[in-house]
């Protein structure tokens, strides 16, 4: 069974929440009635041709499944407007009746061609549900709060199953009372970036993120079941060691599990 047979096809049991990774920072969270997309990334739409034609930042492997063979999507969350994270030509080839969940300045940057009418936006601290999940979105500073306009632009996800407690950073560095809207909750799964940042990628438009250190500095001082590392894996030149990543947490950290997930893995909780 391919990958995405096993999400639509598998048999979920009530009580279960599945997390499949999809490569970069995009997830698949599926249960028995309902299945949402946080961030995927399912085409070549950086490198092609016809797309943005960067081949500085080619994949280092293909789609794990085509967007347009997807018949089970309820819902897709996008932290931010990238197009690693909020790809048209991913959410304009799901011939599925979804809505999408963003903030209203991802919205307005991005280039998909889809119906305000099934477009919601997030707002910081606004909680809203998708079917049985609990979505808070937080700011997330990429490198910024607030975009030119004043909008929130960039948003981490804390979303809430049954009794499990989910983190989606999507992209960002910390920020001033980041830690405040956090240390009081304990976390199933944290889910972050570890590519870092440098003059070098910076110079060439490429905005980065926390590196392995910085997060687990901060995870010293979370409660967090499992810390999941991601956008490290999918561009070569964006990337970071999650071997060193590991090493910083085992001394940082020692008792923090962390479970490294390659494209088609999953979780289940």
């Amino acid at each position: 069974m391919d990958l995405l047979q096993e999400i639509e096809k598998q048999v979920i049991p009530e009580d279960k929440l599945y997390i499949y990774s999809i490569g970069q920072s995009g997830y698949v969270l599926k249960t028995y009635d309902s299945t949402i997309y946080i961030d995927p990334y399912l085409s070549d739409y950086i490198e092609n041709p016809n797309g943005i034609n960067d081949q500085y930042m080619c994949r280092r492997y293909p789609p794990p499944f085509d967007p347009e063979m997807i018949t089970n999507c309820d819902a897709i969350i996008c932290t931010h407007a990238h197009v690693d994270h909020m790809d048209p030509w991913t959410i304009n080839r799901i011939n599925t009746n979804f809505q999408l969940y963003s903030s209203i300045g991802a919205f307005e940057k991005s280039n998909i061609n889809f119906s305000g009418l099934r477009t919601t936006f997030l707002s910081p601290q606004e909680t809203c549900q998708i079917k049985s999940f609990t979505v808070k979105p937080i700011p997330a500073a990429h490198y910024n709060l607030i975009d030119e306009k004043g909008q929130p632009d960039c948003l981490s996800i804390i979303v809430q199953w049954q009794e499990k407690l989910l983190f989606f950073w999507g992209d960002g560095i910390a920020y001033e009372g980041q830690y405040n809207l956090l240390s009081s909750l304990s976390f199933d799964c944290f889910f972050a970036p570890i590519n870092g940042r440098d003059s070098f990628r910076e110079k060439k438009g490429i905005i980065g993120n926390i590196n392995g250190n910085e997060l687990a500095e901060i995870c010293s001082k979370l409660n967090i079941k499992q810390l999941i590392p991601n956008h490290y894996d999918m561009f070569k030149n964006n990337t970071g060691s999650v071997k060193l990543f590991q090493k910083e947490i085992k001394q940082k950290y020692p008792n923090q599990s962390v479970n490294v997930l390659e494209c088609g893995d999953k979780i289940e909780l």
